[in-house]
């Protein structure tokens, strides 16, 4: 930080596994105090604050009456969003805000236009597009064959939390999960219709609240003109396999966050992913915050919205 900067305040709304991964790059980062977290559960709040810096607090509007930011982050589960983000709107601090950006469609979609009026800085953690793979990546596409085909991969376990076993809240497995591999395929090739889709849910003894698809697919057309096919499970116990794949005239690409791996049927080439995505996309959010320029955003909530409509489009087709 050089000597003319002022420190940014900052806080944290949610007190999970991803709220851990950005305060971890927060509390090391130059130029940032971390002022405030928040969590309805407040002992975890507190011990938040006792790892990182700052006051807990139970709610958005305690730490909004009693803190100064210059920003926030949010790292809720998909049915909490909404009402956190419009009070932080109405207050008009900037925020960064993990995927998806709500369980529902219209919620996200409130939101954004809210952002939008507001004229606020807002990004969203789709940290797959800040891989530093990424960049050779884009330089490749656009010097060769084009892209004729995509297929996307989001094959694991289900999750612990009982909230994402619910569709209403959670939103399933395309909304809360196979997003990133939605988003990245829009960030390279561009926007896409969804031209079909189907999904299916099987009784399981271990989950028997559980009502999200439990496999799921749907084939896509971009304007690009490459068609995809994404699918998603989670019945598996272990071995993910989590990975896009571009098929273009004599290369094979494959996307996974470890690397990527380029082979033309005589030579596989594999770059690995260095860096951390998440330090990369709050870097760029600080950044933007201090120059106020939308522009170095990793993504911002108005891409971010038509890769959330596109996760639901998929579930709306699937029926």
């Amino acid at each position: 930080m050089s000597g003319g900067e002022r420190i940014l305040r900052v806080a944290m709304v949610g007190a999970g596994g991803f709220a851990a991964r950005h305060l971890d790059v927060l509390a090391h980062e130059p130029g940032v105090e971390i002022v405030g977290h928040v969590s309805r559960t407040l002992a975890a709040a507190e011990a938040q604050a006792r790892r990182n810096g700052g006051r807990a607090y139970g709610a958005v509007g305690e730490l909004l009456a009693h803190e100064r930011l210059d920003a926030a982050w949010i790292t809720v589960p998909p049915h909490a969003h909404g009402a956190i983000e419009h009070a932080l709107i109405a207050a008009g601090v900037p925020f960064l805000v993990e995927k998806p950006l709500s369980g529902d469609r219209a919620t996200g979609e409130s939101i954004g236009r809210a952002v939008a009026d507001a004229g606020l800085m807002a990004a969203v953690g789709y940290h797959w597009r800040a891989l530093d793979t990424v960049p050779e990546l884009r330089a490749r596409l656009a010097d060769g064959p084009p892209v004729a085909m995509v297929t996307g991969a989001w094959h694991s376990s289900t999750p612990p939390p009982a909230w994402w076993r619910s569709q209403a809240r959670g939103g399933g497995q395309f909304v809360e999960q196979a997003t990133h591999l939605l988003d990245l395929a829009r960030h390279l090739l561009g926007e896409a219709v969804v031209t079909h889709a189907v999904a299916d849910r099987r009784e399981r003894p271990r989950f028997p609240d559980a009502d999200v698809a439990d496999v799921a697919a749907a084939t896509l057309r971009f304007n690009t003109g490459a068609f995809g096919v994404f699918t998603a499970t989670c019945l598996l116990g272990g071995s993910d396999r989590v990975e896009l794949q571009l098929v273009r005239e004599g290369e094979l690409i494959t996307i996974t966050q470890g690397s990527v791996v380029y082979d033309d049927g005589r030579e596989r080439h594999e770059v690995r992913v260095r860096g951390d995505p998440v330090a990369t996309e709050d870097r760029a959010f600080l950044a933007a915050v201090r120059a106020g320029e939308r522009g170095v955003l990793v993504c911002d909530y108005a891409d971010a919205l038509r890769t959330h409509a596109l996760a639901h489009e998929v579930v709306a087709v699937a029926g």
